[in-house]
């Protein structure tokens, strides 16, 4: 296991990837997600869940390695990527939006509108 650690190429903290979020992580590598996707064995949405803050990444010790060397980062700028996207609006489309209903007594209660 150490040595596929050691095959990482770890960038300088303060290089070019520092603050990036998960797309943008992608993004420096010139993959799709649908790529990523199938290099690390999950799902596309996965990935753009990710992307958009909605999840975390969730991996076994060996994906994560593969990840760390897929996104040619270190640890901390794969966590530093997740937090970023979690800590930001989502970039994608909102929700259903919610709408005010008044039920058979007269009371308002909260509804996600139909389309």
């Amino acid at each position: 296991m150490r040595q596929e650690i050691d095959k990482i190429e770890y960038r300088d903290l303060k290089g070019s990837i520092a603050g990036m979020d998960m797309q943008e992580l992608r993004e420096n590598v010139d993959l799709s997600r649908t790529e990523v996707a199938y290099k690390l064995g999950v799902s596309e949405t996965s990935v753009r869940n990710w992307e958009r803050g909605r999840t975390e990444p969730t991996m076994t010790p060996q994906k994560y390695l593969e990840a760390l060397n897929l996104f040619r980062c270190t640890p901390e700028q794969l966590a530093e990527a997740s937090k970023k996207s979690i800590n930001q609006e989502h970039k994608g489309k909102p929700g259903r939006p919610k709408r005010n209903v008044k039920n058979e007594t007269g009371n308002q209660k909260s509804s996600v509108a139909e389309s």
